[in-house]
């Protein structure tokens, strides 16, 4: 995985078949991350990404899933893992410069339905990042 790649994110939409929604703030992770030998947290992120967007799905999908019993469990589940994917994001962004740090605090941090939303386009993006790195792992 090169994430320094200028075509990565390209590569990313074309091996999953979709356009990142949030690309440019994307790229700006990963430059943070790559700039600040982070590569590992950034993983660590796509894949709480990845489990996220997962339990999301299941989420709006439990009215017709019969083997769940406990929607309050499953709820509980995705909180604990949006405020760890949320600190893995602030702590990649923290060696960013200040500017970056008030954008993304005010996109993506605020307690408000648009930068939820905002931070859910983030995650399905992340998600499809870790799409593209396990394939690149077989």
């Amino acid at each position: 995985m090169n994430l320094s790649d200028k075509y990565f994110l390209a590569k990313v939409e074309e091996y999953t078949s979709n356009p990142l929604q949030r690309k440019d703030d994307l790229r700006k992770i990963i430059d943070v991350a790559v700039d600040n030998g982070k590569e590992d947290e950034f993983e660590k992120i796509t894949f709480a990404a990845k489990y996220i967007c997962g339990m999301m799905r299941v989420l709006k999908n439990v009215p017709g899933i019969p083997d769940v019993s406990s929607i309050d469990h499953i709820k509980n589940d995705l909180n604990e893992n949006m405020k760890k994917g949320i600190e893995q994001l602030k702590e990649i962004i923290s060696f960013s410069d200040a500017s970056h740090q008030e954008y993304f605090d005010k996109t993506y941090f605020t307690l408000s339905p648009e930068s939820f939303a905002n931070l859910s386009q983030l995650f399905s993006d992340l998600e499809s990042v870790k799409k593209y790195i396990n394939h690149l792992k077989r």
